[in-house]
């Protein structure tokens, strides 16, 4: 049974094989006569190249100011203990220079330290908060609220 499953399969495969394209291998390149705009192209590459590398430094200086719509903050820990928070934030507050928050989403106290721009940094602090005994540290991305804070 297996055997005519397979040569069922086989067999029109090998059929269809026996018909060979042939490919049109008439087309030559060299016929479009482009070179010497492709060669001017190039030209006006290395140009802004050697142009670019001579203003050195100078081209990103720009500053960002617009407001972000979100951040990057490190979750010390959560708790639905009041006291357990505050007495969280207290020990953050002896330990980080950021800034600290506490955030009360129904029925839990966030507390959350820093405010950055990018996930990296925000990593790099969670990594300070795993050597100073904050094990659950953690990062989170979330909204930007700087209406509600502090």
């Amino acid at each position: 049974m297996k055997l005519l499953v397979y040569i069922s399969f086989l067999l029109p495969l090998v059929m269809l094989g026996q018909n060979k394209v042939k490919l049109d291998e008439s087309f030559d390149p060299t016929t479009l006569h482009d070179w010497p705009s492709s060669k001017a192209r190039i030209e006006q590459i290395k140009s802004l190249r050697a142009y670019y590398t001579s203003m050195g430094d100078d081209i990103d200086t720009v500053e960002v100011t617009e407001y972000s719509s979100f951040v990057f903050r490190v979750q010390l820990g959560s708790t639905n203990n009041y006291d357990e928070a505050i007495a969280l934030e207290t020990r953050a507050a002896s330990t980080f220079e950021d800034e600290i928050m506490i955030q009360f989403d129904s029925p839990y106290y966030k507390i959350r330290v820093g405010k950055m721009n990018n996930r990296e940094d925000a990593q790099s602090l969670q990594q300070f908060a795993f050597q100073n005994g904050f094990r659950r540290a953690w990062v989170i991305r979330t909204e930007n609220t700087p209406e509600f804070e502090n």
